[in-house]
């Protein structure tokens, strides 16, 4: 855990950049996101590649005076179990995520800023900043709206029929094997009123 506890101006200050991975397992409100069948099975082991980068620089104040501005840019990607809404069956998501905050000293300093679209986002520093619980902020922002497949497996399998029949050809004969002893009895009917012609 220590590894994510940073003191984060001095991080912007001497331009730091830090990196690793961070399971799954160790984010418990992103875990609440893995659907339960997932879970259960053991498969929801998961890892995130995060990469830190801090910074300073000179602007200008808008009176005019030049000061210093510290920042960090964060960035998270790994994939994500999730359940599909529209089929509601287990699929991986990508999440890709990267931020740059403007680092302020208190939050009295964050409500202060102007709520600009333009004006990055700022980030309270401290000299205990747990890098981990921002990368989680980040990945649970990252998390789609309504999560889905891009084509579902169900209904693929229904509609696809043209590459699911070159994959299966063994079922498809066994479909038309099955209904053949209705086309001998549908035959059967035929040949008497034949024969009674």
């Amino acid at each position: 855990m220590n590894e994510y506890i940073v003191d984060l101006f001095e991080f912007a200050r001497t331009g730091r950049v830090a990196e690793g991975d961070v399971q799954l397992a160790a984010l418990p409100r992103m875990v609440t996101e893995v659907p339960a069948e997932v879970s259960a099975s053991g498969h929801a082991q998961g890892v995130f590649h995060w990469r830190a980068e801090g910074a300073e620089k000179p602007v200008l104040r808008a009176d005019g005076k030049p000061t210093v501005k510290q920042f960090l840019t964060l960035t998270v990607e790994g994939p994500m179990w999730l359940e599909c809404q529209r089929c509601l069956t287990p699929y991986q998501e990508s999440l890709d995520s990267e931020t740059t905050f403007e680092i302020v000293p208190d939050e009295a300093a964050a409500e202060a800023r102007p709520l600009d679209e333009d004006e990055l986002e700022a980030l309270v520093g401290s000299k205990h900043f747990d890098l981990r619980e921002l990368i989680e902020e980040e990945l649970l922002l990252a998390l789609p709206i309504v999560p889905k497949h891009e084509v579902c497996p169900s209904v693929h399998d229904s509609l696809a029929t043209g590459s699911d029949g070159l994959a299966e050809p063994a079922p498809e004969p066994e479909e038309e094997d099955k209904p053949s002893p209705f086309a001998a009895l549908a035959a059967l009917k035929r040949s008497p009123d034949k024969d009674g012609k």
